[in-house]
């Protein structure tokens, strides 16, 4: 019992540490950029995801068109080694400012590559986020992984219609909904670390709730049959052993009970992994108001008049 006491203490106290680690990987990193797509309010542009790696971070940046460039010759049939990119507008931002863990626009750069053949074509792109992580490898080298996050052209010539684009790490209403199943919401969240040791606490918890029970239950009916044949003494140490076992049972529930809340409380109030929001840019936006109509000639009753909203 001491050591389930403990066991239970060390869960609940490790999952809230493991919370208080900061995640910073946005989503589109870890996910990928398909989920974004539906949210376009045009077919002008994609988000395209690229993931480039080395040992320089500097050469890194200094190459970070290299991705956007071959996928636009892929995907376009041209040539690589004939292709320009050049800055056209930028967010205001310096490239070379560590990741920032909220997200801001201000990495935000628009590109014009150009391809040089027998018929030039020009294609525009907008990178919109990018994160930098650094990874230690086995044999003591390290690399930099260099993410960016790009709306590119579905066509050459004309510059795609942009959407707006912010950052949030709230993910509130729907990691609540989902975290009725425990750790869903952390999982959808990006904290697949803390959903791991929610779904770890569980189970350990709820290996001792059945085990403390059968234990609990088996012992009650020794006792009873102690008591039936008139062995008192033996009935008194099942009836003891039965009690051990049943506050077993009973802290493992609260274990349970307490990773569950925990699991709820954590999904409405922490913060995830940061995700782009896209928002049509200068939307028009159609709403039904209702009004009074009056017209002193007329008799017309109450109306429903119908604004446009810029």
């Amino acid at each position: 019992m001491k050591t389930l006491s403990r066991l239970f203490i060390i869960i609940m106290l490790a999952i809230p540490a493991i919370a208080g680690q900061a995640q910073d990987k946005p989503r589109w990193a870890s996910k990928g950029a398909g989920h974004l797509q539906d949210k376009r309010s045009n077919d002008t542009y994609r988000f395209v995801k690229f993931e480039t790696f080395g040992g320089d971070l500097t050469q890194l940046r200094n190459e970070q068109t290299r991705p956007l460039i071959e996928y636009l010759a892929s995907t376009f049939g041209l040539e690589a080694d004939k292709a320009e990119a050049r800055v056209i507008s930028t967010g205001g931002g310096d490239a070379s400012l560590p990741n920032d863990a909220e997200g801001s626009t201000a990495v935000s750069r628009d590109y014009k590559v150009t391809f040089s053949g027998a018929k030039d074509e020009t294609f525009y792109a907008r990178l919109v986020d990018e994160y930098v992580t650094f990874d230690e490898n086995i044999d003591l080298t390290y690399d930099f992984t260099l993410y960016q996050l790009y709306a590119v052209a579905t066509a050459g010539g004309a510059e795609p219609v942009y959407d707006d684009y912010s950052f949030t790490r709230n993910y509130n209403a729907k990691a609540l909904a989902l975290s009725i199943i425990p750790g869903l919401g952390q999982l959808y969240k990006g904290q697949n670390t803390k959903a791991y040791c929610i779904w770890g606490g569980e189970a350990v918890f709820a290996a001792f709730t059945i085990a403390g029970e059968v234990r609990r239950h088996q012992y009650s009916k020794d006792r009873d049959n102690a008591r039936l044949e008139g062995h008192h003494d033996i009935a008194d140490s099942y009836h003891s052993k039965m009690k051990s076992w049943r506050t077993v049972r009973n802290i493992a529930i609260c274990g349970l009970v307490g990773v569950y809340v925990y699991n709820l409380a954590d999904a409405a109030i922490s913060k995830g992994a940061r995700q782009v929001i896209v928002k049509k840019k200068n939307g028009t936006q159609l709403s039904l108001q209702p009004g009074v109509v009056y017209d002193p000639s007329s008799t017309l009753a109450p109306a429903v008049g119908m604004s446009l909203t810029f």
